[in-house]
């Protein structure tokens, strides 16, 4: 059975209707599964999907995870989920991660196609990072043009702590990814860096908040993405200063390559503010290819789809040098040459 969730990624300040980018609908696959245990203190975390993306996840759960880094400890080996997916399996999991003070943890989640069936992955992850605590999330997304697909994340900042979350939102049919981050502790500090792909015709729609309440916080928010075809995507980033995150900062940017005319591009970077004692800063790029570099490229032997696959990956460098297996990292580059050749 399916489920339509008809109030997802929503914009937290709308602007208007015509223009399509307050909220967004997705055709949800229920699992049947038991419902997940969501703990009282996991409870009160939001995430960036928004509560509609987050229920579903919890009640159709099939994969259930639970990992708490001890107070001091720092864990050195990536936690690691890796799916894959199939038609006759849907797969929804449920991550919760509590970083104790002064712990330190790397998780790693991965989905992929087993053939070219059409799958569906639905995930919710929750972070706590307690004080002084440092918590890095690595999700890779590389399923196969028929598939629909959603990551949904929350985290919950305590004094001194820092997050960062790595997202590559390269495959899917329909894929959407939303991440909220409450910079609730003193001089806590936040960091989201995204990559996507859009081909065919892909859709992407991302949602990504940073609330500031604490004082002299930090957030900095990247993105970038190459579009072909008649994808069509939409980011939006938001930086939000409540009333008390004084002497707060927070950076947001995208960049965006454009390789089809056809191609649908909208970005809403937002900043709201509460707040008068505070920095924050959005810009955005986007473009086609620089025609003089292509040039170049190609007269160094290269062809059209290698050219078009090394300017990708120099964008996407920084992102995919996070992720914790540089065998997964190979996987990426092989992914981006297969998709040039096809283009």
């Amino acid at each position: 059975m399916e489920e339509q969730l008809k109030n997802i990624n929503t914009l937290p300040a709308l602007t208007w209707n015509h223009l399509g980018v307050n909220r967004a609908e997705l055709i949800a696959q229920q699992t049947g599964k038991s419902t997940a245990s969501i703990p009282e203190e996991f409870g009160r975390i939001k995430t960036g999907m928004g509560e509609e993306a987050a229920d579903f996840a919890a009640h159709n759960c099939t994969d259930y995870h639970v990992i708490e880094a001890e107070a001091g400890k720092e864990i050195i080996d990536a936690e690691s989920m890796r799916y894959s997916l199939a038609d006759e399996h849907p797969t929804v999991d449920v991550t919760l991660i509590h970083a104790h003070e002064g712990s330190s943890v790397t998780v790693l989640q991965s989905y992929t196609s087993a053939d070219n069936t059409a799958c569906f992955h639905g995930g919710l992850t929750k972070i706590i990072a307690d004080k002084g605590a440092w918590v890095r999330l690595v999700q890779v997304q590389m399923l196969n043009n028929r598939s629909r697909h959603f990551d949904d994340v929350g985290f919950l900042l305590g004094d001194g702590a820092h997050a960062e979350i790595v997202q590559a939102e390269l495959g899917g049919k329909d894929a959407f990814a939303g991440c909220l981050a409450l910079l609730e502790g003193y001089q806590s500090s936040f960091g989201a860096d995204t990559i996507y792909l859009g081909e065919e015709d892909r859709r992407l729609d991302m949602n990504y908040i940073a609330r500031h309440t604490g004082r002299k916080t930090t957030s900095d928010m990247t993105a970038a993405g190459a579009l072909f075809g008649h994808s069509d995507k939409i980011y939006r980033g938001t930086i939000d200063f409540i009333r008390g995150a004084s002497h707060s900062v927070g950076h947001e940017v995208e960049n965006t390559l454009l390789f089809s005319p056809e191609a649908r591009n909208r970005t809403v970077p937002l900043i709201l503010c509460s707040e008068e004692d505070v920095d924050g800063q959005h810009a955005a790029t986007i473009g086609k290819i620089n025609a003089q570099r292509l040039f170049y490229l190609l007269s160094r032997g290269l062809t059209e789809a290698q050219a078009k696959q090394l300017v990708i990956e120099a964008q996407f460098a920084p992102a995919i040098a996070k992720v914790p297996d540089t065998a997964l990292q190979d996987a990426i580059k092989e992914y981006l040459g297969r998709r040039m050749q096809l283009d």
